[in-house]
C-alpha cells in the first residue's frame, strides 16, 4: 500500500452517506503499488479506500472483486467491496477506486510453531478453494512482465547493473523452460508478510488480492517461501519444515509440481527483483518507501546455489 494520489475527506464524502459521514481520513505509507487510505466514519466503522494506480487495470476489478468475494464465502477473511448506489467501483482524479471492508491484525513480527501451522493450514485452505474456481485471469507478473521491464531499462548503465545484467541472463536461460503441464488455480499472487494479519498467532485475515490470477499454487508457495523464510540468502531451515510439513498435511504435490519448485522460486524473486527495481526507478511520485530489489537478487542467487526441491 501507499499513497500517490491526494485526496480530502470532501471528495469522497458522499460514498460514507450511510455511515453518518467521514471522521478521519489517513493515508498509508506501506507499499508501493496502489494509494490507500484508512477511512473512519463518524458511526466507528472503518473502511479501506484504495485509489488504483498504473499497474493495476481498472478492467482487471471485476475480477479481483469476484475472487475476494469467493474467497470470503468460502471461509477466507479478506475485504470485500462494499456497494453503494449499486456500485462497487467508483473514480476519483481520472483513476478507478474502490471501498474495501476493514480487516483486523497486525502482520507477524516474530515467527513461532503456531504461527506456522496457522499459516499453512490457511494457505492451503485459499488452495484449495482456488482449485474449484471457475474464475480465470492470466498470471501477467511472468515473462511478459520480465521483458516489459528488461526492455525499459535498456541500455542500463546505472546502480547494480551487473545484478540487472545476470538477471537477464537468468531470464533467457528460464524463458524456454517453464512448466506446461502442471495443474493450474485461482491464487493469491502476493503472499508476503505484510499481505496476512495475524491475532495471537492465528491468521486472521489476507489482504491485497490485485495480482490474484490463475497459476500453479506452486508459483504461490514460491513467493511465500521467498518472502517468509529467506533474508537475502539467509534461510530458515526450521520454519520453513514446520510450514511444508503442516501444509502437506493438507495437500499433496504431483512428482512434477516437486520438480517445478526451483524453477518457481527462480521466478518468483526476478519477478519482485524486476518490479522493485522498476518501481525505484520509474515509480517516484507520492510517499511511497519503495523496498529494495537487491534482497531479491540475493534470494535468486541463494536458489542457483541450491534446491529447495531436495527438503520434499
Amino acid at each position: 500500500m501507499a499513497v500517490y494520489t491526494k485526496i480530502t475527506e470532501q471528495e469522497i464524502g458522499y460514498l460514507f452517506q450511510e455511515y453518518n459521514g467521514i471522521e478521519k481520513i489517513e493515508g498509508i505509507a506501506e507499499g508501493v503499488e496502489n494509494t490507500n487510505y484508512l477511512v473512519k466514519t463518524q458511526n466507528k466503522n472503518k473502511f479501506i479506500f484504495t485509489i488504483f494506480e498504473k499497474r493495476t487495470k481498472g478492467s482487471d476489478l471485476p475480477f479481483f472483486h469476484k475472487a475476494m468475494s469467493e474467497f470470503n464465502d468460502k471461509g477466507i477473511t479478506c475485504p470485500t467491496p462494499i456497494t453503494v448506489n449499486g456500485n462497487d467501483i467508483f473514480e476519483i482524479k481520472q483513476k478507478p477506486c474502490a471501498i474495501y471492508s476493514f480487516i483486523e491484525g497486525n502482520q507477524i513480527q516474530t515467527l513461532n510453531d503456531d504461527a506456522m501451522s496457522s499459516l499453512a493450514k490457511n494457505i492451503s485452505t485459499i488452495h484449495n478453494i482456488g482449485s474449484q474456481s471457475d474464475l480465470y485471469r492470466e498470471n501477467d507478473m511472468l515473462l511478459s512482465s520480465w521483458k516489459y521491464i528488461v526492455n525499459k531499462f535498456n541500455n542500463y548503465d546505472g546502480e547494480n547493473k551487473s545484478e540487472f545484467a545476470h538477471v537477464k541472463n537468468v531470464i533467457l536461460s528460464l524463458e524456454n523452460k517453464f512448466p506446461q503441464n502442471l495443474k493450474k488455480s485461482l491464487i493469491h499472487g502476493d503472499l508476503f508478510k505484510d499481505n496476512i494479519f495475524f491475532k495471537n498467532n492465528e491468521v486472521s485475515g489476507f489482504i491485497d488480492f490485485f495480482f490474484t490470477c490463475t497459476d500453479t499454487i506452486v508459483y504461490d508457495l514460491a513467493t511465500l517461501i521467498n518472502a517468509w523464510f529467506l533474508n537475502h540468502e539467509n534461510f530458515d531451515e526450521n520454519y520453513f519444515k514446520i510450514f511444508f510439513n503442516k501444509y502437506f498435511s493438507f495437500i499433496s504435490w504431483t512428482n512434477e509440481e516437486k520438480e517445478s519448485f526451483n524453477f518457481y522460486l527462480k521466478a518468483s524473486a526476478i519477478r519482485f527483483f524486476l518490479t522493485r527495481i522498476h518501481d525505484k526507478y520509474f515509480n517516484k511520485e507520492g510517499e511511497v518507501n519503495h523496498k529494495d530489489p537487491m534482497e531479491f537478487f540475493a534470494i535468486l542467487q541463494f536458489h542457483e546455489k541450491n534446491n529447495l526441491q531436495d527438503f520434499f
